[in-house]
């Protein structure tokens, strides 16, 4: 009797709560005359020049998402207002008028929508007509011939002159007058004319559709920096801060000099906050710069944590302090911990080596990786010189000494795990590119590594590295992005026939080819015991080449900051070159779940794989050691895949 009566009450209760939905979905079906009217579709015809979605961002009428429609149970979001419809069209009247689409005309009907009578679809009829064309573009230049000599022959100014949208022929919106008065006025400040002004008039003729365009420059006397003036110092110096704003008494004034020393201080571990401004003063051939800056506190601890399946929990902490007897020097002592790296060091911070733009870092450190294949205690020093050229392009070039302590498993179950010692001594060169990768992610990224080890006679091991990453980011639609990547990389000029695991490639993880946990795609090697055989070993190689095709769905509508990814992965590393008839391609494929959390993403993927090898499959010797497992791979963390 009690085991009849536990299924039956859970029968009752999930039979009361679905009789409960269908009587409300019945009762609102039966209702739908006296429901109030819902915008249902928002149709967009007769527009040519601008597309749907451009159109409905610029109105206030909206229809629910797909999602929304199959939510039956809460309507009421997209009320249906005449008033605003109304709106709607001289929203859209003046967003022509502003292009150059003097003449348009714009109504709108309502018709039904889904069948229903409270249903509404709401189409809005555009005829655009003709637009005004700029027949002529004039530039009247109010300052002296030398200064006019200055403009016409700076290569900025003509190429702004010939970029910018007001040209011969083009469609002629007041829009883009702002644009056009500030892009003339930004080349005009850069060639040292501070108080530069742009005026601009429009003769419109609306029969011909015709407009005659005047631009006055007035530049106003050409000004060198004179006083630099710093306000809100506390810890350092009023010298420091303009030495690391790069701005210099004497110098030709110019814009971008003054956004990138703003960009400097901003970016610069002293300050929290910073700007620079003109102060009033009257116009001259020398001007006086106001730079207020906010320090950052003097001393900060930090600390970090982080969860993962690949390396179940991680954690970070450091102390650091951010001027360092009173030169703007930065000391740093950090440690970070996980079930697969411990490392202890210590960053000292030079931050102006030559210029704003270059550092000097010393970084001592101690590391335990504790991998698949092999266990590696190591400790050494980093020498790196940073160069920052702009916010896209960064490059470093560094000195690593490092002594190695590992450990490697054999195969053989007569020879014990091997222990290996070695010192490594290093050049590494590495980069960074990012074109319109911003906050938005979307564009290119390119990671060139180069590394020389053998230097000055004081390594074991003598060996040249290349590798690369380039990474593509596409907006396919307003919540769809298609994110790509390649990467490879080889080990040349190796002087010796085997190199520790730690100098070797791998492949295969949570940001790698997700198929596969981590390293274990590639080349492996059987480990045997006493007992036969326990496991399969990954021993990388000294070639790699992968690739990850991602498409990310964003769900706002559905759940805000909930999305959905599938991928495609592939990727191979060979004990030596490339060699297809040794080792083929690999693939994995999969999907994701994605979350925008305060944190950071979080991320869970489910990765298959599409051709696994028989090491793969844990198989030995014909004999399958298959747990059920080893086809697919889960991976959780905080971040995107790449």
């Amino acid at each position: 009797p009690m085991n009849l009566q536990v299924p039956f009450l859970i029968f009752a209760v999930l039979w009361t709560v679905f009789a409960g939905v269908l009587t409300d979905s019945a009762i609102l079906y039966a209702q739908d005359d006296e429901l109030e009217a819902q915008v249902w579709e928002v149709d967009i015809r007769g527009n040519k020049t601008f597309s749907d979605l451009v159109i409905k961002q610029n109105i206030a009428t909206s229809a629910p998402t797909f999602f929304q429609k199959l939510s039956f149970w809460s309507r009421g979001s997209h009320p249906y207002d005449e008033t605003e419809i109304r709106k709607d069209v001289i929203r859209i009247r003046r967003y022509y008028q502003r292009r150059g689409f003097i003449h348009v005309e714009v109504s709108n009907r309502v018709e039904p929508g889904g069948g229903k009578q409270w249903k509404k679809r709401v189409v809005f009829i555009i005829k655009e007509n003709s637009p005004v064309r700029i027949n002529s573009v004039a530039y009247e230049y109010q300052t002296d011939p030398g200064d006019q000599k200055i403009i016409k022959e700076s290569s900025a100014f003509q190429r702004a002159k010939q970029r910018h949208p007001f040209q011969s022929g083009n469609r002629y919106g007041v829009i883009n007058e702002p644009e056009v008065i500030g892009t003339l006025t930004d080349q005009l400040k850069n060639l040292g004319f501070a108080y530069a002004e742009v005026g601009l008039e429009a003769e419109v003729d609306s029969v011909a559709n015709t407009a005659n365009l005047s631009l006055r420059i007035n530049t106003g006397p050409r000004s060198y920096i004179d006083k630099i003036i710093v306000e809100g110092e506390k810890s350092v110096s009023k010298n420091l801060v303009v030495r690391e704003s790069g701005l210099k008494s004497g110098e030709l004034f110019s814009q971008n000099d003054l956004q990138e020393a703003q960009k400097e201080l901003f970016n610069n571990h002293l300050f929290r906050f910073a700007t620079i401004s003109i102060p009033e003063q009257e116009q001259d051939t020398t001007i006086d710069l106001q730079i207020r800056v906010r320090e950052s506190p003097l001393r900060t601890v930090q600390a970090l944590i982080g969860f993962g399946t690949e390396d179940y929990a991680r954690g970070q902490l450091s102390w650091t302090h951010h001027n360092v007897a009173r030169k703007g020097h930065r000391f740093t002592i950090s440690g970070r911990a996980s079930f697969i790296e411990q490392t202890a060091n210590i960053d000292y911070l030079f931050p102006y080596l030559f210029n704003t733009k270059s550092s000097f870092v010393v970084s001592p450190f101690f590391q335990h990786l504790d991998e698949k294949s092999f266990e590696l205690i190591r400790g050494g020093v980093t020498n790196s010189f940073i160069y920052r050229y702009s916010e896209n392009l960064t490059g470093t070039a560094s000195y690593q000494y490092t002594k190695n302590k590992e450990l490697t498993q054999q195969l053989n179950v007569d020879l014990p795990d091997t222990t290996q010692r070695y010192d490594l001594s290093s050049f590494q060169f590495t980069g960074y590119y990012g074109a319109g990768f911003r906050r938005q992610q979307i564009g290119w990224v390119v990671r060139p590594y180069l590394e020389f080890s053998g230097i000055f006679g004081a390594a074991t091991f003598s060996f040249q590295k290349a590798s690369i990453d380039i990474r593509r980011f596409t907006r396919l639609s307003s919540s769809t992005v298609l994110a790509t990547r390649i990467e490879g990389g080889s080990i040349f000029s190796a002087g010796q026939d085997s190199l520790p695991s730690n100098i070797r490639y791998f492949l295969g993880g949570t940001s790698s080819v997700r198929g596969w946990l981590r390293q274990e795609l590639g080349p492996k090697r059987a480990l045997v015991d006493s007992t036969g055989f326990e496991r399969y070993v990954p021993v990388g190689g000294r070639t790699f080449f992968g690739f990850n095709l991602e498409i990310r769905q964003e769900l706002n509508a559905f759940i805000k900051g909930f999305g959905l990814a599938v991928f495609l992965d592939g990727g191979q590393v060979w004990r030596k070159r490339i060699d297809f008839s040794e080792r083929p391609m690999q693939f994995g494929a999969g999907g994701g779940i994605r979350y925008q959390s305060p944190i950071g993403p979080l991320r869970l993927d489910v990765g298959f794989k599409l051709n696994p090898t028989p090491e793969d499959l844990n198989k030995f010797q014909g004999r399958d050691f298959n747990q059920g497992l080893e086809t697919f791979a889960i991976h959780f963390s905080i971040g995107q895949a790449f």
